[in-house]
């Protein structure tokens, strides 16, 4: 049987449960600490992203990176 589709809310969640599943971790190489710390830039990005066209927020195109 197919799952129901996710709503917006639902998908923000599970970005927000990725993104603190990811924070106050410590970790035992720098390789892990880069990685880990890209991540939850990565994560962080992609909530906000989320939430702008969640909102409806559109840039303005002098805003758009090239």
């Amino acid at each position: 049987m197919a799952e129901k589709p996710l709503s917006d809310e639902e998908v923000y969640d599970l970005i927000h449960q990725a993104l603190a599943s990811l924070l106050n971790k410590t970790v035992r190489t720098k390789h892990a600490q880069d990685v880990l710390s890209m991540a939850i830039r990565d994560m962080t990005i992609i909530q906000t992203a989320f939430l702008t066209l969640s909102e409806g927020v559109k840039l303005d195109r002098s805003e758009r990176e090239p």
